[in-house]
């Protein structure tokens, strides 16, 4: 290509001729990643697109995911202990069932959102107890 401008007609000049191929394959090496830019710019496109509706999927679900089976046997597990001793703070249920504080929390709230538990304030404490 650029070789064919600039070739001398009977090659005397090896040293332009070289050069000249040189410079084409650098030509032919920068094209195709050029090439590999615009196919990377249109995968980057579609994922960009795919994340976009991801993004909508998510925001028009219902924030309250389905529980799982390990979820249902903690539920399980917090309501036998709680029919077992009436009432107990989180604290209590978290030493007993071996989970932190927090997460044993997160398990009442969400029972208690469903109805099963109740709970009440006693001084600064929260007690739980099964809904009868």
């Amino acid at each position: 290509m650029i070789g064919e401008l600039f070739r001398s007609k009977n090659g005397k000049n090896d040293e332009l001729n070289s050069s000249i191929q040189r410079l084409d394959a650098q030509y032919a090496r920068i094209s195709m990643e050029f090439e590999k830019l615009k196919n990377l710019e249109r995968k980057i496109d579609k994922l960009e697109s795919k994340l976009k509706e991801f993004r909508n999927m998510m925001e028009s679900r219902p924030a309250v995911l389905p529980t799982n089976v390990r979820s249902s046997k903690t539920k399980a597990a917090v309501k036998i202990i709680l029919q077992k001793h009436g009432e107990m703070t989180s604290n209590q249920l978290a030493k007993i069932i071996k989970l932190s504080r927090t997460r044993c929390n997160e398990y009442l709230k969400e029972m208690q959102s469903e109805g099963q538990l109740v709970s009440r304030l006693d001084s600064r404490k929260k007690l739980y107890r099964i809904r009868q």
